[in-house]
């Protein structure tokens, strides 16, 4: 049998690539090889199919494989581009900090529904920035604070509202205990660490290379939203509300938690997959 030739044409290497990251069971494999050939060659992904006939370089094809390597050893295709899209944004994208999901997304609506005009909210565990920056992006009334514990992510956020021309507030700080004692807010958002520490569920690719600071949340991971709901009330201006992001099956235990440390109104909303993700609570008094 005559052995088949070597790939020479983005179209020939988007078919290899496609059928190696199938190979290995990833959920988007011509996606991912797209946008990695894309990157590699510095086309879109339309230009891919415009020149797909298009013999690639030597060099180009070194970078491709040890992208498509990388990819195959389920490193983030956003760490391997160093950009990501979140709503309007294109953020920058490492392992600082955990790469923006289609989930928070929902959780800046949801935010912005409830945001008065010249209101004040808080971001809690910004990571990359990307919910504090869409924020001021999409309300520049707002006045936007974003804290984290971890400095790099900060960097990263930091980095990421320079390159946006945006200005959120950025401070260091285990959730509510960096900030002025006698600081108030309309809303406060937060997508922090809910993985349970010895879930055996969680992908490994994600727990191989994304922060575990950013990812881990104690034994049924929760600590960390136990204390922002606890210190929540002291937090919120009159008629306030703080915004939890959570992992699948954890929002009726949180609002649960929610009403256990006084909050009268609560209410859960589920994500774009009709999963119930988001608790949303307010104290009257």
């Amino acid at each position: 049998m005559t052995p088949l030739p070597p790939p020479r044409t983005v179209v020939e290497f988007l078919g290899v690539a496609s059928a190696y990251l199938a190979a290995r069971e990833f959920v988007s494999p011509r996606l991912d090889a797209e946008l990695l050939l894309g990157h590699a060659v510095g086309l879109a992904r339309l230009e891919l199919y415009l020149q797909h006939d298009r013999p690639l370089e030597p060099a180009e094809i070194d970078t491709f494989r040890d992208l498509l390597r990388r990819r195959g050893q389920g490193e983030p295709v956003a760490y391997l581009l160093g950009s990501w899209g979140f709503r309007s944004l294109v953020l920058k994208t490492d392992r600082r900090a955990l790469v923006p999901r289609p989930e928070s997304e929902v959780l800046v609506e949801l935010a912005l529904a409830r945001l008065p005009v010249g209101g004040a909210l808080l971001d809690l565990g910004t990571g990359s920035g990307a919910i504090a920056l869409a924020v001021c992006r999409e309300r520049p009334d707002a006045d936007v604070t974003a804290v984290d514990l971890d400095l790099d992510a900060l960097a990263l956020a930091g980095e990421n509202a320079a390159s946006l021309g945006l200005a959120p507030r950025l401070l260091r700080s285990d959730l509510y205990d960096g900030l002025p004692a006698a600081e108030r807010f309309d809303v406060i958002v937060a997508n922090l660490p809910y993985v349970a520490d010895e879930d055996s569920k969680l992908d490994p690719a994600v727990r191989d290379h994304e922060p575990h600071l950013a990812l881990f949340g104690g034994a049924d991971g929760l600590d960390l939203v136990r204390r922002a709901l606890a210190g929540a009330p002291e937090r919120l201006r009159p008629g306030g509300s703080i915004l939890l992001e959570l992992g699948e099956g954890q929002a009726p235990r949180v609002a649960t938690i929610a009403g256990d440390v006084g909050a009268d109104d609560v209410a859960i909303a589920a994500d774009l997959a009709g999963i119930d993700r988001y608790v949303m609570a307010r104290w009257s008094a």
